[in-house]
């Protein structure tokens, strides 16, 4: 066989050193499929594995050892073991996992520590979608939120009880959040819903008006750079909404601005007579009389 040309000369050897049979050889041959080595060839034999190509195939990667407990632990080939190889998973537990997203991310000791407390597949694979623990993540489906929603309103700040009370009212979590942040109920809130739904600027409007914006004025409050918290101080402080933004960047609070401004001051010229140390009553009466600012 080795004189014929049946096989390169560079591999007789390798052939022949190795503890296969010549039929075994054939089979590798066939395959088109380089033998295993003596050693890869006898650790396999002493373990009683075959090592005809269809099987080395299969487990290609593995060592003899390692191939023996993959098979004590139901798999049948590298293919399966390999993504739980680091585990002690069976192939039982690898069954009821194989539905979920077994991606990079996937924490498979986590998912196996899980199944074996008893919870399901289902609710293991919810509870990593949604980025929830998986006693909360029951807690979610339970309510009926698809794992992707079930994440945004938990970051949001809200139980499933919370957020099932809400989500018919703001379909934004975080505006959601927001509305709550500043104190609207979920009842009021419903009543006052958009007809496109609740936005960020539907908010910031509805705390202008509720603050005592007039209608025609409460889109350009809402259009202010002005904090959520801070926008109804200074609704309240009668400034401009034109001049609100220019009040806060001076470094005016509400109250303050709201006494200059009573007194005819724009935010420039309220800073200019600022720095001279005076208060805007003594500052609107130099100013009458022709005094100008002089720090």
């Amino acid at each position: 066989m080795f004189r014929d040309g049946t096989l390169p000369p560079p591999h007789a050897s390798r052939w022949y050193d190795s503890s296969l049979t010549t039929e075994e050889i054939v089979q590798f041959r066939r395959a088109g499929r380089p033998a295993p080595d003596e050693a890869v060839a006898a650790s396999l034999d002493a373990r009683g594995l075959p090592h005809d190509p269809t099987f080395v195939a299969s487990w290609e990667g593995f060592d003899a050892a390692a191939i023996l407990e993959a098979i004590d632990r139901g798999f049948t080939s590298s293919d399966r073991f390999l993504p739980w190889a680091g585990t002690d998973a069976d192939i039982a537990e690898v069954e009821q996992l194989s539905a979920l997203d077994t991606s990079e991310e996937f924490d498979r000791e986590q998912a196996l520590d899980q199944l074996r407390a008893g919870y399901g597949a289902e609710v293991i694979g919810y509870a990593f979608e949604s980025g929830i623990g998986v006693k909360k993540a029951a807690r979610w489906m339970k309510r009926g939120f698809s794992a992707p929603t079930a994440r945004a309103w938990s970051q949001a700040g809200f139980s499933p009880s919370t957020a099932a009370e809400w989500i018919d009212a703001v379909e934004e979590p975080e505006v959601a959040r927001l509305l709550r942040k500043l104190g609207f109920g979920v009842d009021a809130v419903g009543e006052r819903r958009p007809a496109g739904g609740w936005t960020n600027d539907d908010v910031r409007r509805h705390v202008a008006v509720v603050a005592g914006a007039s209608d025609d004025v409460a889109d350009e409050w809402a259009a202010t750079e002005l904090g959520h918290r801070k926008l109804a101080k200074w609704v309240a402080a009668g400034v401009r909404p034109s001049e609100a933004d220019r009040w806060s960047q001076l470094e005016f609070g509400a109250a303050e601005a709201s006494r200059w401004a009573a007194h005819g001051f724009d935010p420039e010229g309220a800073a200019a007579w600022r720095a001279t140390s005076v208060d805007p009553e003594i500052a609107a009466r130099r100013r009458d009389a022709g005094v100008r600012p002089q720090p």
